[in-house]
């Protein structure tokens, strides 16, 4: 099952209506609460004559001297952008630190692992076949052996047998 959602301009307004109302209202919400504590009333009354002091001033600058505050104004924005600059080059520089030295040795490190588990895997191949053939070595010896304790058992049992026929023939015993 799908859905179709319609993007025309009163639906997505309809939504940033809904959102931007929401938002207000937990704002307004929140700061209801918040004014319940003392300390926090004490500091936004402080907070807005500050800001309301700062605003006259700059304003009454401007007012005064508006060339001055903007000469100011293009000082401190170049001021910021050369800081920037520098802070671009550093990070590029960072950028560049960390590939060779981290990221280099890393591919490196992994190659190499590949290459000793490859390696490993051979040589378990390889143990794995000496080991067959120690086995089989083994297995040869034991067959070799039993082999040679059925005979001297082959030849001990016709010994015996013999010297059971000639004991039963010898006269004068009893049988």
């Amino acid at each position: 099952m799908t859905q179709t959602a319609t993007y025309n301009n009163e639906t997505v307004n309809e939504n940033n209506g809904k959102l931007l109302k929401g938002v207000v209202i937990g704002a307004v919400i929140g700061g209801a609460i918040a004014m319940l504590d003392s300390n926090t009333r004490n500091k936004i009354t402080s907070t807005t004559k500050n800001m309301k002091e700062t605003t006259m001033d700059m304003y009454s600058q401007v007012k005064n001297n508006p060339t001055e505050v903007k000469n100011d104004l293009q000082e401190r924005l170049k001021s910021a952008s050369s800081v920037l600059k520098d802070a671009i080059n550093d990070a590029q520089n960072l950028y560049e630190k960390v590939n060779e030295n981290i990221f280099g040795p890393v591919t490196q490190v992994k190659e190499d692992s590949s290459d000793i588990i490859s390696s490993a895997k051979e040589v378990t191949s390889d143990l794995k076949s000496i080991g067959g053939k120690v086995k089989e070595a083994g297995e040869e010896v034991i067959n070799v052996s039993d082999s040679q304790s059925d005979d001297s058992s082959d030849k001990d049992a016709s010994i015996s047998h013999n010297t059971t026929n000639t004991t039963s023939k010898i006269p004068g015993q009893l049988g």
